[in-house]
């Protein structure tokens, strides 16, 4: 499948790669189909690009890289309580340039969690009093 986005140009993805999030994300809740595109190079950053709407696309992290505090509940109770599976899930944490400060700021209060296996996906809402939709990262 070819898509002609905004940040990358046209590209070619594979739709066996798509994952679904069938409740949308947070502000887009009628884009439901996604794929990631890899980082390159040095890069930590991949990017979550909408199938449905070329000029959408997350930046993302892996959310593993946050410590072993992160997330709570851990990935696999927070793919349960999406009514995903459980066999083997990734977290997706969005990020983004902080104006002031040309830093990164992760969303760590909404991250994406995704069952690899049938390659479907929730964005869940964690305690707000332990974490911050804008946590500065130092990168």
């Amino acid at each position: 499948m070819r898509i002609a986005g905004t940040r990358f140009g046209s590209i070619e993805v594979d739709e066996e790669r798509a994952m679904t999030f069938p409740r949308g994300l947070i502000g887009f809740p009628d884009k439901r189909r996604y794929v990631l595109l890899e980082p390159r190079g040095n890069s930590r950053v991949a990017w979550l690009q909408s199938l449905e709407m070329p000029a959408l696309a997350f930046p993302v992290l892996d959310g593993t890289g946050f410590g072993d505090e992160y997330p709570q509940p851990r990935a696999k109770e927070l793919a349960k309580t999406a009514g995903l599976g459980m066999t083997e899930v990734a977290v997706l944490v969005v990020v983004a340039v902080a104006s002031e400060s040309k830093g990164l700021l992760a969303n760590m209060l909404a991250p994406l969690v995704v069952d690899l296996e049938t390659r479907t996906g929730a964005q869940v809402v964690l305690d707000h009093h332990r974490f911050s939709a804008a946590t500065p990262l130092g990168v």
